[in-house]
């Protein structure tokens, strides 16, 4: 098995059960930011795993993935774009934003999360979340 059928694989066993604020199932999510991310293999594998880290980390962690025989540079773009607990939002889209494959991984991911078809409804916080969204992809516009 390719590595990017590998993180496609366990991207979609991590998320087998969750569903997006939407109701569709979790790895569509998952699924978009890696078809709207330009790059390599690496890239692609980093896109489609680009939250595993973070929502899961009973399970998974970047040591795990590495011995997995996933290279360097997907270990270091997940590295970027996992945000972790007690980083404050900004701060975690500076740090990403020295990467341009991680900036890619981010923008897809955003662009995904602001589509607002894919909310059931629009309450205080959807748009709270949307401003701070916002503010990240035009730090991360070039």
């Amino acid at each position: 098995m390719s590595k990017l059928g590998l993180a496609i694989a366990i991207t979609a066993e991590a998320f087998k059960d969750k569903t997006d604020k939407g109701g569709a199932p979790y790895i569509l999510h998952c699924l978009f930011v890696m078809d709207n991310t330009d790059g390599d293999e690496c890239t692609k594998c980093a896109a489609v795993m680009h939250d595993l880290v973070e929502d899961c980390s009973d399970k998974y962690n970047f040591n795990l993935l590495s011995k997995m025989g996933f290279s360097e540079k997907t270990i270091g773009l997940l590295y970027l774009v996992t945000h972790r607990e007690g980083t404050p939002y900004m701060d975690y889209i500076k740090a990403l934003s020295v990467d341009q494959d991680a900036k890619k991984i981010k923008r897809a991911d955003l662009r995904h999360n602001t589509d607002i078809t894919r909310l059931k409804g629009l309450r205080k916080k959807d748009h709270e979340r949307m401003e701070k969204y916002h503010t990240a992809w035009v730090y991360l516009s070039d």
